[in-house]
């Protein structure tokens, strides 16, 4: 059931991107502007499974040590990001706020960020959930999609965007692959940076995924093993 209802929210989504692909095309004649997306996923945590991720659930020390370096990399670029968006999660929030401090920006919160576990083709990652679970989740991050990765022909555009490794992991996937079922296939790293690039004809191209390299070897922290160094961090 929950791979029925994944394939019919997925072909909803293909429908979407033709129509974007469709409009981008129309548009490419207007520009040559490049739209950059920073995904950062948001810093170390420790989770209590009784408690609200909304009101609970922050950075612990090292989160926040991630989210600093994060920000200080993001301010050292020659380019000024236009916004500065956040998942409504805290731990994403109090992330955006670290980032946020670093470049002189407020965050903006969007709840299409939220994390959530999305359609996957691995049937253990979807066993703890509903199958309407796992439809709100496809539907909010094909929403999610059709908002953030869109065309801006007119001038390049660099937003920011902090939130969660499987709403990154989903959007990475659909971008190199074009089917976001294979998402669970990736690891991630807290505070790590993820940047999609949308052409003025509406293709995106992954730029960088995962890249953790203002993170001391010491404070690099995964989802799983990671790249076999660091602290495993089970939490998404």
């Amino acid at each position: 059931m929950n791979r029925q209802l994944g394939s019919l929210v997925w072909a909803l989504c293909r429908s979407i991107a033709a129509l974007a692909l469709l409009m981008g095309t129309a548009l490419a004649g207007q520009g040559s502007g490049v739209h950059y997306l920073y995904l950062i996923r948001h810093g170390a945590y420790d989770r209590a499974d009784s408690l609200s991720d909304v009101t609970a659930n922050g950075l612990n020390l090292l989160g926040h040590a991630q989210a600093r370096l994060t920000g200080a990399r993001l301010a050292a670029l020659p380019v000024r990001p236009a916004t500065l968006v956040s998942s409504t999660l805290l731990r994403a929030r109090e992330t955006a706020e670290d980032i946020g401090r670093a470049l002189a920006m407020t965050p903006v919160l969007d709840s299409l960020l939220q994390e959530c576990t999305p359609t996957s083709d691995r049937p253990d990652f979807m066993k703890n959930h509903s199958a309407a679970e796992i439809a709100d989740c496809d539907s909010n991050l094909a929403r999610a999609w059709a908002k953030y990765v869109v065309p801006t022909p007119g001038a390049d555009r660099h937003d920011v965007l902090v939130c969660h490794g499987n709403v990154i992991r989903w959007f990475t996937c659909r971008v190199v692959a074009g089917d976001p079922l294979h998402w669970s296939r990736m690891d991630i790293a807290n505070g790590s940076l993820t940047i999609i690039a949308v052409n003025p004809d509406g293709r995106a191209k992954l730029v960088m995924f995962s890249d953790a390299g203002h993170l001391p070897l010491a404070e690099q922290t995964w989802t799983g093993k990671g790249a076999g160094w660091g602290v495993g961090a089970a939490h998404h």
